[in-house]
């Protein structure tokens, strides 16, 4: 076999590999809204690991179908987890009544009590001010998320870790 045909099938199989990988594991996202300032930025493109299904955790971003219009997609930090009442307000955050570590040090500014039912998240943007979250009354259904956000790829220059 020649060596141009070889490489001619290298690189077909590296492409397909490319290509599963990115369909079925990874999932890229770009950012529209200034909902997550200062964390992502409109335009910037984010990785998505969609496969395995993550476990989410408090404070994971997360890319998700929104609950009122499922045409749309958003993104947002993890606040709320399945079965647990959170509250804040301005001595704290709360879990199931005890104190714990907020995600963002700037939700002391906003006060809220919720219940999430099994099988749902309560999620915020970090730009809460300009965020339509699960303060207007809607929670993430667990079907409905696509995947945890994990890095930010372009603009490559700001090429980042998300926490």
């Amino acid at each position: 076999m020649s060596f141009v045909k070889r490489l001619g099938i290298d690189f077909l199989l590296a492409l397909f590999i490319f290509l599963l990988v990115n369909r079925i594991f990874l999932g890229e996202f770009t950012v529209k809204g200034t909902s997550m300032i200062p964390t992502v930025f409109p335009g910037e493109r984010i990785i998505v690991l969609k496969f395995p299904k993550p476990k989410i955790r408090r404070c994971d971003i997360i890319v998700f179908l929104y609950p009122r219009d499922p045409h749309k997609t958003f993104i947002k930090r993890v606040v709320g987890l399945p079965g647990e009442q959170i509250s804040i307000r301005g001595d704290g955050f709360f879990v199931n009544g005890k104190r714990a570590k907020p995600c963002r040090s700037f939700y002391r500014r906003v006060k809220l009590r919720a219940k999430i039912p099994l099988g749902f998240f309560f999620v915020l943007g970090d730009n809460f001010k300009v965020s339509n979250d699960s303060r207007y009354g809607w929670l993430v259904p667990e079907e409905f998320v696509l995947g945890k956000a994990i890095a930010v790829y372009w603009p490559l220059f700001d090429l980042r870790r998300l926490k």
